[in-house]
């Protein structure tokens, strides 16, 4: 009796701890590359704009990731790219002197035209995931935030007769920020963006375009 007591109180604790460790949540670290891609729309643009369907974005974010304990959230943080395609009837011209022009190109023949902006973003998201199955995969929500500088912006013309682009456009917001959502369940997630900062701050477009923004929807790939 003396022996099986102490067996039994040992078996009970074994027995135990492994029910205890069936419920704990070890995290595994999390993905530290996103790619997005996504339809671009515009909220605010003048009523005389037409957007054309292959309107688009393409970001590339490198996250380092911090989880918070023994929990299903963490925190990733890093730095960003992205390019902005606004495609659409609106051309920005620009003569030998530097200054800039708005055509209506709706009445026009042409094979593709549009105006772009590219940023250096600095991004910080908020990450839950689920617990994982056999294949590895799990569901995931993130919630982030980013703020960028612009490295470029141009405007871009192609017809049968001329093919045109000028650099360095100027009156596109130095800055952009706004807060987006990753969604799903494993490496291919919904991607959803809503922009906060206005796109354009001077230059010929001001008058129009002053309350426009940027929102996207597409999918982002997270390795």
């Amino acid at each position: 009796m003396k022996v099986r007591l102490p067996l039994f109180v040992f078996l009970f604790l074994a027995l135990n701890q492994t029910a205890v460790a069936q419920r704990v949540f070890i995290p595994e670290q999390g993905e530290g590359i996103s790619f997005n891609v996504s339809s671009l729309s515009i909220n605010g643009a003048p009523a005389g704009f037409d957007p054309a369907p292959v309107a688009n974005s393409i970001e590339i974010q490198l996250l380092r990731e911090h989880i918070i304990g023994l929990s299903h959230f963490s925190i990733a943080y890093g730095p960003g790219y992205s390019g902005h395609y606004y495609h659409g009837n609106l051309h920005i011209e620009v003569d030998e002197s530097g200054n800039q022009s708005l055509v209506d190109l709706t009445a026009a023949d042409y094979k593709s035209n549009r105006f772009a902006t590219e940023y250096l973003d600095a991004v910080l998201e908020l990450r839950y995931r689920g617990r994982a199955n056999k294949k590895g995969r799990y569901n995931r929500f993130y919630l982030g935030g980013l703020a960028g500088y612009r490295t470029n912006a141009y405007s871009y013309f192609n017809s049968e007769q001329l093919r045109v682009k000028f650099y360095n456009i100027k009156g596109f917001n130095p800055v952009r920020y706004g807060i987006y959502v990753k969604a799903g369940r494993g490496p291919i997630n919904l991607y959803a963006f809503y922009g906060l900062s206005p796109l354009v701050t001077s230059g010929a477009m001001l008058t129009d375009w002053n309350q426009a923004t940027s929102q996207n929807v597409g999918l982002s790939i997270l390795l």
